[in-house]
């Protein structure tokens, strides 16, 4: 008879709700009856202890979690839900990247202490959108006309995200998770507020959501979002975006004699290093084309990009692990947890926790983290 462990059902419930995961779900994952996870949570039978190592790797705890009294709160931050679908539930999966990620802030902030920077916080507006653009650039340092110097997408993204995380924003990436669930979100906080960034999405695209989220923070908020123009919230957010990365006098300055929509999205797009969509949204808010122009950018960039993606779907080899969750966590957290090693602050073993990783992928991703001093 296999011997049974006395977990807390308490516990069981606590982390399962908490997790977004169905009784349904829960049962599929221990290869059980619905009706047996019930019994569980009820107290009327104990898991096996090879049912409790599934258990916990579908609701990411360690072992010993389930043997003690439930914590008091959720550990999954709290959002604003500006997707426009009502009441659906939150993902699994992204309950589990958000809860990951407000762990991973904590470390940050044991490992570095609070940022001695962060973006100017207040109310935005129709009426204000503009000006509190403008004063994000000014407070960066940036110009008007200042455009990444870097060439290709994935580096412009990466110059963005360096510079927010410099200003006391930390900025993840999420992968396997559908663009449908959500394109970003925004957990706000006084010390080191949190974005997670669609992993799926084009390097271009995240750039324009890191910067639609960074609306949702400067107005003190946090946001999960697929970046719905029916939204209000998401316009406004939209329309910051748009107004940061190609403020609108160098939009104008750029202009030529074309007035085909798509042609301008596209010439603009390639000026400021964003989506051809992006530079739509922000000609539509200049009157530059109408409401029917950004629809079919929008569609056509959405054609444009299913076939990106059906393309790279084809070609032969994959990206490894490790590689994945380099670029997920980023430079600037990863060198937290590599200059802690370093100090002897940390060992291996936290270094395993703090990068959810097991050691040989560890060492992959500091040997990455050295061999290119930290860039991506």
């Amino acid at each position: 008879m296999a011997a049974r462990a006395p977990i807390k059902p308490d516990a069981l419930i606590w982390a399962r709700e908490v997790s977004h995961v169905t009784v349904e779900e829960l049962a599929r994952a221990l290869n059980v009856k619905p009706r047996r996870v019930t019994e569980f949570e009820g107290g009327d039978a104990l898991p096996t202890f090879r049912q409790l190592t599934l258990m916990a790797a579908k609701l990411d705890r360690p072992l010993g979690f389930f043997f003690a009294p439930p914590p008091a709160a959720p550990d999954v931050p709290e959002t604003a839900d500006f997707r426009g679908r009502g009441d659906d539930e939150l993902p699994a999966d992204l309950a589990k990247e958000m809860r990951r990620a407000e762990q991973h802030r904590d470390a940050m902030l044991d490992l570095g202490g609070a940022p001695s920077r962060r973006i100017t916080t207040g109310a935005i507006g129709w009426k204000s959108v503009a000006a509190r653009a403008a004063a994000l650039r000014q407070s960066l340092g940036l110009r008007d006309t200042f455009v990444p110097p870097e060439s290709q997408n994935n580096q412009v993204f990466n110059f963005w995200r360096g510079l927010l995380e410099e200003n006391g924003v930390l900025v993840f990436q999420t992968t396997g998770i559908s663009l449908d669930t959500f394109r970003g979100l925004s957990v706000h906080h006084d010390e080191l507020a949190l974005i997670i960034v669609n992993g799926a999405d084009s390097a271009a695209g995240r750039t324009f959501t890191l910067f639609h989220e960074v609306a949702h923070l400067i107005s003190r908020t946090s946001g999960l979002c697929v970046l719905r123009e029916s939204v209000d919230e998401e316009a406004l957010a939209n329309s910051f975006a748009a107004n940061f990365l190609m403020p609108e006098s160098a939009v104008r300055d750029h202009l030529s004699d074309t007035q085909e929509p798509m042609a301008l999205a596209e010439q603009l797009a390639r000026h400021f290093k964003v989506s051809p969509l992006a530079a739509a949204v922000r000609l539509r808010r200049l009157d530059l084309i109408d409401d029917d122009d950004l629809e079919a950018v929008r569609s056509a960039s959405d054609e444009n990009w299913q076939r990106a993606r059906d393309a790279q779907k084809q070609k032969e080899g994959f990206v490894p692990p490790w590689r994945l969750r380099y670029r997920d966590l980023g430079p600037t957290y990863i060198g937290a947890v590599a200059q802690a090693l370093e100090d002897r602050r940390v060992d291996w073993v936290d270094a395993t926790y703090l990068l959810n990783a097991r050691l040989p992928m560890v060492e992959q991703m500091l040997d990455e983290y050295y061999r290119t001093g930290g860039a991506e």
